[in-house]
């Protein structure tokens, strides 16, 4: 029940979905020395949570995902609520907005998917949204557009 909360509150805040494609090509799991050390505090957690995940997803332990389903939908829930930071610079304002929304887009694919969606649909939405959230932080950043959204 909460979780379809959280989709009604996602697609109000981000709007229309945004095109992503999942593909189909094998995926790998990032390992956690793969962790940028100056990725953001307000990103640490959610990252944590989907190195984590990205792990259950390698295995395919889709039990594993759907448990861990409250954290990362509750933690993006924060992030999408939570103001611009002062610290980004002002060129790199409209890709850090763009990067939200596509965040947002790939959040609600996975609450659909753990709520509603099979197995594949759920390890599909893991790597999406992890790679949604990587290309935030790297606006965030201002690392090159090229690697991030």
């Amino acid at each position: 029940m909460k979780q379809t909360a959280v989709l009604v509150l996602l697609a109000a805040l981000t709007g229309p979905a945004i095109g992503c494609s999942s593909g189909g090509a094998p995926r790998r799991a990032i390992p956690a020395s793969a962790t940028v050390p100056d990725t953001p505090m307000r990103f640490r957690t959610i990252e944590r949570e989907l190195r984590a995940g990205l792990a259950e997803a390698q295995r395919r332990d889709t039990r594993a995902l759907r448990r861990r389903s409250p954290r990362i939908s509750n933690e993006g829930l924060a992030l999408i609520k939570a103001v611009l930071p002062h610290d980004v610079s002002r060129t790199d304002v409209p890709r850090y907005l763009e990067g939200r929304a596509r965040f947002g887009a790939s959040l609600k694919r996975w609450v659909t998917a753990v709520e509603s969606g099979t197995d594949q649909q759920v390890i599909d939405a893991i790597y999406d949204l992890d790679s949604a959230t990587r290309g935030w932080i790297d606006a965030y950043l201002g690392l090159a557009p090229e690697t991030s959204v």
